[in-house]
């Protein structure tokens, strides 16, 4: 990405999201410095990937104030650069909320959301939430706080679903069709989408191997290859 920076149409900047320091990640950080140390509460699988996802987003506000979006991807994601950077170009707005979407419905619930894996929010939602008071339980005192089910995706879907009443308030963009999400459901599935031509019809591959990723990469190495760019 950062080697395509001259092609892109934002200025891009990415941090590798960490619950805790630990010796090793320490050490690498201060080679890299591209870690930012959530300092959550909890630690583990499946626990408060609320509060992961709520610090991000007011890290972003408060860092990047005149970001057009923040964006929050799996370490599993491979996506494809520029072309989701193009797609995206073609639809920023500060109420943007897009990525792969569970169920069909136009109003936002647990049920029909944005999933957490490749998630991407304009700048106004982003400071609508992170002026919010996160409050860590399945149930605030107070309405008007954020509450936790245990997973981002859920999460950001409550957050989100208090804006239901104001017609098309959040911009719902869904890109099923260029954006795969295998889920658990892996199998062999995979070997279909493994083909050069991979970037010049989808944007995102959900779940990648590190060996997937660098063989896409290398089909859509753009300073090396000459690849067609996805149209918006």
């Amino acid at each position: 990405m950062l080697r395509l920076q001259n092609a892109l149409p934002f200025i891009i900047t990415y941090r590798f999201l960490l619950d805790n320091q630990s010796f090793e990640s320490i050490k690498e950080n201060n080679l890299h410095k591209d870690i930012l140390y959530l300092n959550v509460s909890y630690n583990g699988r499946t626990v408060k990937f609320g509060e992961k996802m709520y610090l991000w987003w007011r890290y972003i506000h408060k860092v990047y104030p005149y970001a057009l979006m923040g964006a929050r991807i799996d370490d599993d994601a491979f996506v494809c650069v520029p072309q989701i950077f193009q797609r995206l170009d073609s639809l920023k707005s500060g109420n943007l909320y897009y990525g792969w979407r569970h169920g069909r419905k136009k109003q936002i619930d647990r049920d029909n959301r944005i999933d957490d894996m490749f998630l991407v929010l304009g700048i106004d939602l982003i400071s609508l939430i992170s002026k919010k008071t996160y409050c860590g339980e399945s149930k605030c005192k107070n309405k008007d706080d954020l509450i936790e089910t245990e997973y981002g995706g859920t999460s950001m879907a409550e957050w989100l679903s208090v804006y239901n009443n104001k017609l098309n308030f959040v911009h719902f963009v869904a890109d099923n069709d260029r954006i795969v999400q295998l889920g658990d459901n892996y199998n062999d599935s995979y070997r279909k989408y493994l083909k050069p031509d991979f970037c010049d019809n989808k944007l995102v591959f959900h779940k990648s191997t590190c060996e997937m990723m660098h063989q896409l990469h290398s089909y859509n190495d753009q300073l090396d290859n000459k690849t067609n760019y996805i149209e918006p």
